[in-house]
């Protein structure tokens, strides 16, 4: 018997819960006045594709090395307002390329410098720009309310530095920084 009083206790106290939690009224049926809103919060966003390596074929130090052109793509973009635009820049993640040999020269982040690419979704935002480690630089401002913003002719390039002497990869990272700005 205890048992059992203390599953109707159980039982009721339950009930009590559900009924504090839910607006009830009482409708004849058929009801069809009974609302629900149903909230869709939608945060700033775009799908981005950026390339994830850019290879220089440096086949003589003394002269400027570009890249083949690479393809950035941002599509899907979904900002507050008509009137916010999208900037597309690029940092450094350190001063210098990592170089195939500790302690052998290479290149600095700002030895690296981008064209003014065409841009689909930019009529006057492509900016040409060199790499620097301690700010990030445009690389394009898209134009409001575009559903996408993409280039296929981004190209980079490597300055001339006659002080290298060690063959192999020297490497860098770079960040991309995507971000709405007006308003």
């Amino acid at each position: 018997m205890q048992r059992r009083q203390t599953q109707v206790l159980m039982f009721l106290a339950a009930m009590t819960v559900a009924v504090a939690a839910n607006a009830q009224t009482t409708v004849t049926l058929p009801d069809s006045s009974q609302t629900t809103t149903l909230d869709a919060n939608v945060s700033e966003q775009a799908h981005v594709t950026v390339p994830a390596t850019v290879s220089f074929a440096v086949n003589d130090v003394t002269a400027s090395t570009a890249a083949s052109a690479a393809t950035i793509t941002v599509n899907s973009i979904v900002l507050a307002t008509a009137t916010k635009q999208l900037r597309i820049s690029l940092q450094a993640a350190a001063p210098a390329f990592t170089p195939p040999v500790v302690g052998a020269t290479t290149w600095s982040a700002s030895d690296v410098s981008w064209n003014a690419a065409t841009w689909t979704g930019s009529t006057s935002g492509a900016a040409a720009g060199t790499l620097s480690d301690t700010a990030f630089g445009a690389v394009v401002i898209c134009d409001g309310d575009v559903s996408i913003c993409s280039t296929s002719g981004l190209i980079f390039s490597l300055a001339a530095k006659t002080t290298i002497r060690r063959s192999g990869l020297h490497a860098l990272t770079v960040n991309w920084k995507l971000e709405a700005i007006g308003t």
